[in-house]
C-alpha cells in the first residue's frame, strides 16, 4: 500500500475513531444513570417527612466574590443531624469544581428572608452534582430557625433521580456535537482529497497507458470511485474498532465512574458508515477534472509528476480555518458581555432584606471611597404584556428548585418581558449615543422621564423622545426617553444581584434609569417598609492604585460591613431578618467573564485543533511525493556534493511554505466564517439587543498558528530524513 493511502486511512480512522470515542463516552455515561442513582440514594437518602428550600451560599475562596451563576444550595431537613449544624455532600462544590472548605468552618447562606451563618461539621459520601437533590442537611429544628419557604419532599425513586444523572454529561458533550462532526467531516475530506491529488499525479504515465490500450473515460472514473470509497471506508471501519476499543479501555480504567461498562453509541457509528462513502464520492469529485485531463500522449512525456502542495495548503487551511472561526465567533460574542468601563468601580448589594436610608447615611465618609450612593432597584413588566419564551418564563425567584416529587402548592407564575428600573440620586458618565448627560440628568430630575440603553432602543424599536411603555397594575404608564447610553449592562446586573429582586425572573431587556420618584411610583410596596439593598460607589484614583481591584474591594466591604454592624431588623412576626454584605467589582465581573468566556471557547476550540493534527498527516504524503518527483534532481545535487541535510530542507522549505499559506488563509477565511457566524448566532438574540461585534483574538491565533507550523515542522523533519536516507 502507497503513504499516501495510508496516511489517508490512518487520518479518516483517527477522525471517525474520535466521533465515536466521544460520543460513546456520552452514552456509557447515561448507561450508569440507575446504578448511580440507586448509589445516591442509598448514600444519601431523603426521609419520608423531609422539607426542602433553597438558598445561596456566599462562599469567597481565597477571600474572593464568586463569579459566574451562585452556588444553589438545596436543603433538606434530616433527623440524625446534630442542632445548629448541617452536613453537606461534595457535590455542592463540585458543581463549580471548587475545594471543600474544612469540616467546622462556618459558611454564609442567603435566602429570600435572610442570611444564615451555618457550621459544616461533616461531609457525605457524594460528589456529583444531581440537579435538584438536595447537597446540606441540617436537623427539623435547625430548619425552624431559618424563616425561608419549606415545601415537603417525598423520597424519589430511582427511576426519577435516573434522569437527572444523565443530563449533565450529554448537555455539555451535546454542546459541541456538532462542531465535533463537522470537524472530522471535514478532516476526513480534506485527507482524501490530498490523497487523490497525489495518486493521480503519481499514476499519469499508467492512466495514459491504460487510456492507450483502450480504457475509457468511465473506466477512469470507475478507477477513481474505487479507490476513494476503498479509504473512505476502510477508514471509517478501523476508525470504528479504534473507537470502541478506546471506550471500552477508558470505562474500564474507571470501574467506580462506569460500574456498568462502556456502551457503544450506534447512532454514532451508523452515522460514520452512512457518511464514510458519501464523502468518498465527494472527494472523487472534485479530482475527477485532472484525472479525466490525462490523455494518452502522456504515455511518451518525461515530464516529472506535479508536486501537490495546493491541495495540502486547502486542507491545512480549512483546519485552520476552523480553529480561527471558533475563536473569533466566541470573542466576538464574548465582547457583548464585558461590563462597559463607564459603569462605577462596584456594586454593593446588602441582601436580602436591605437598610434604612438613614443608615446608608453612615457610609459617607468611608476611606477610599470618591462617591457611594443608593441604588434601588424594581423590575417592571413592559406593556402591552409579552409573554417570556423559552426557558426563561418558568418559575419566578423564591419559588423551589425543579426536583423529583416536589410539589410547591403554588401554580405557576408567568413571566413577561421586563425593564429593570434603577434609581440613584447619582448617575454616572454614561456614553451617549442619543441625547446628552446635562439634558437628559435635568429631565429625570424634573419629570417622568427615563435613560434607556441602546440594547433597549434597539430591541424595541426605540427613539430619542419616544414613550417607554410600562404596566403599572393593570394600568399603562409611559415614560419620556431623555436619552440613550452605549452600555453593556449584562453580567454588572447580574453578579451585582441587582436583578431578581421583587420576585421577577432575573432575566430583562435591560436598565431604565429614573428618579427616586418615579420608581416609587411604580412600586406597591407601603414606602415605609422599601429597604435599601444597593450601592454603587467609584474608590479615590490613589487607593485604588495602592490595594489594586482585590484588596480595595475587600477593605471597603470591610468597612461598610463595620458601619452598617450587623444590619439586622425584625419583622411583625418577631422573625430576625439578617444580611450579608458583598462587593461586586466591575473589573472583576469583567475578568471573571473573560476567564468564562476563553473557557468556553476553548474548550470548543481544542476540536478543530487536534482535528488540524490530523490532517498534518497528509505532509507526509506530500513529502514522499516531492521527493518522488524530484528524485532527478536529488540525485544531481548529490553528485555535485550537497548533503542528506541541506536536499530534507528542500522539502522541509516546501512543508512549511505549505503550513504557513494553509495559516495565512485559514486566517482569513476563518475570521470571515466567525464573523458569520457570530452575525447569526446575534440574529437569534435580536430580540435582546445585542451589539454586533468583531474581535480577533490576535494573541491566541499567533499562539494557535505557531503550534500549527510546529505541528508541520515536527512531521516533515522525521518524514524527509527517513524518505531521503541511503539506499542499500
Amino acid at each position: 500500500m502507497k503513504i499516501r493511502h495510508l496516511c489517508a486511512l490512518l487520518g479518516i480512522a483517527l477522525a471517525a475513531g474520535g466521533v465515536l470515542f466521544i460520543r460513546s463516552l456520552v452514552t456509557s455515561h447515561d448507561a450508569q444513570a440507575t446504578v448511580m442513582a440507586e448509589r445516591l440514594l442509598t448514600g444519601v437518602p431523603l426521609e419520608a417527612d423531609t422539607h426542602v428550600t433553597r438558598l445561596t451560599m456566599d462562599y469567597r475562596p481565597g477571600g474572593h466574590v464568586m463569579q459566574g451563576p451562585p452556588m444553589m444550595a438545596i436543603v433538606a431537613t434530616r433527623s440524625d443531624v446534630p442542632e445548629g449544624e448541617i452536613w453537606v455532600t461534595r457535590a455542592l462544590f463540585a458543581q463549580r469544581r471548587l475545594t471543600c472548605p474544612a469540616v467546622g468552618s462556618e459558611q454564609m447562606f442567603l435566602g429570600q428572608k435572610g442570611a444564615y451563618r451555618l457550621k459544616i461539621t461533616k461531609y457525605l459520601p457524594w460528589e456529583k452534582p444531581v440537579r435538584g437533590y438536595p447537597n446540606v442537611f441540617m436537623s427539623p429544628g435547625t430548619a425552624a430557625r431559618i424563616t425561608e419557604e419549606w415545601i415537603a419532599q417525598a423520597p424519589p425513586t430511582v427511576a426519577e433521580v435516573a434522569p437527572f444523572l444523565m443530563s449533565d454529561a450529554s448537555r455539555n458533550f451535546d454542546r459541541s456535537k456538532a462542531l465535533l462532526l463537522w470537524a472530522a467531516v471535514l478532516t476526513a475530506l480534506s485527507l482524501l482529497m490530498n490523497s487523490l491529488f497525489l495518486s493521480v499525479e503519481a499514476r499519469r504515465r499508467a492512466l495514459a497507458l491504460m487510456r492507450v490500450i483502450g480504457l475509457s473515460r468511465g473506466g477512469v472514473l470507475r478507477l477513481m470511485a474505487r479507490e476513494a470509497l476503498g479509504l473512505a471506508l476502510g477508514g471509517a471501519l478501523i476508525g470504528l474498532v479504534l473507537g470502541g476499543g478506546a471506550t471500552a479501555l477508558w470505562t474500564r480504567a474507571d470501574p467506580v465512574s462506569f460500574p456498568e461498562g462502556m456502551a457503544i453509541d450506534w447512532c454514532a457509528a451508523g452515522a460514520i458508515l452512512i457518511l464514510a462513502p458519501i464523502l468518498g464520492l465527494l472527494a472523487m469529485l472534485w479530482v475527477l477534472r485532472p484525472a479525466l485531463a490525462v490523455k494518452p500522449l502522456e504515455l511518451v512525456s518525461r515530464r516529472a509528476p506535479r508536486r501537490r502542495g495546493l491541495g495540502m495548503m486547502i486542507s491545512f487551511a480549512c483546519g485552520f480555518g476552523a480553529f480561527v472561526a471558533v475563536e473569533v465567533w466566541g470573542t466576538s460574542l464574548t465582547a457583548s458581555f464585558i461590563p462597559s468601563p463607564e459603569w462605577p468601580d462596584a456594586i454593593v448589594s446588602i441582601l436580602p432584606g436591605g437598610v434604612s436610608s438613614f443608615q446608608i447615611e453612615k457610609l459617607r465618609n468611608l476611606e477610599g471611597v470618591k462617591w457611594i450612593s443608593e441604588l434601588q432597584p424594581l423590575q417592571v413588566n413592559l406593556w402591552p404584556l409579552e409573554e417570556l419564551k423559552g426557558g426563561f418564563g418558568g418559575a419566578q425567584a423564591g419559588q423551589a428548585a425543579s426536583s423529583p416529587r416536589v410539589k410547591s402548592g403554588r401554580p405557576p407564575m408567568k413571566a413577561y418581558r421586563n425593564a429593570l428600573l434603577l434609581a440613584s440620586e447619582r448617575l454616572p458618565d454614561f456614553r451617549f449615543v442619543a441625547g446628552d448627560f446635562v439634558t437628559a440628568t435635568n429631565a429625570l430630575a424634573t419629570g417622568d422621564a427615563c435613560i434607556i440603553t441602546e440594547m433597549m432602543a434597539r430591541a424595541r424599536g426605540l427613539k430619542l423622545h419616544d414613550n417607554l411603555r410600562l404596566a403599572c397594575g393593570d394600568q399603562e404608564a409611559a415614560l419620556k426617553i431623555a436619552g440613550i447610553v452605549d452600555l453593556r449592562w449584562h453580567m454588572v446586573t447580574s453578579r451585582g444581584l441587582v436583578r431578581g429582586m421583587n420576585r421577577m425572573p432575573v432575566n430583562t431587556d435591560g436598565p431604565v434609569f429614573v428618579s427616586f420618584d418615579v420608581l416609587a411610583s411604580f412600586d406597591w410596596r407601603p414606602q415605609a417598609f422599601v429597604q435599601m439593598t444597593h450601592l454603587w460607589l467609584d474608590y479615590e484614583p490613589d487607593f485604588l492604585a495602592r490595594f489594586g481591584v482585590f484588596e480595595a474591594g475587600r477593605r471597603v466591604e470591610s468597612a461598610i460591613r463595620h458601619a452598617l454592624g450587623d444590619a439586622v431588623r425584625t419583622d411583625d412576626d418577631g422573625n430576625e431578618w439578617g444580611n450579608t454584605v458583598r462587593l461586586h467589582a466591575r473589573d472583576e465581573v469583567a475578568d471573571g467573564t473573560i476567564a468564562h468566556g476563553n473557557d468556553l471557547v476553548g474548550a470548543m476550540a481544542r476540536i478543530p485543533y487536534i482535528f488540524l493534527v490530523i490532517i498534518s498527516l497528509g505532509f507526509i504524503a506530500m513529502i514522499v511525493a516531492s521527493a518522488d518527483a524530484r528524485a532527478a534532481q536529488f540525485r544531481v545535487m548529490r553528485a555535485i556534493g550537497a548533503t542528506r541535510l541541506q536536499i530534507a530542507a528542500v522539502l522541509w522549505r516546501e512543508v512549511l511554505w505549505t503550513a504557513a499559506g494553509g495559516v495565512f488563509f485559514g486566517l482569513v477565511g476563518g475570521s470571515l466564517f466567525g464573523w458569520l457566524a457570530t452575525f447569526s448566532t446575534r440574529s437569534l438574540m435580536a430580540n435582546w439587543g445585542l451589539p454586533s461585534s468583531f474581535y480577533v483574538p490576535f494573541l491566541t491565533i499567533l499562539w494557535g498558528a505557531l503550534g500549527a507550523l510546529a505541528v508541520a515542522a515536527l512531521i516533515a523533519i522525521p518524514t524527509a530524513l527517513i524518505r531521503l536516507r541511503p539506499q542499500r
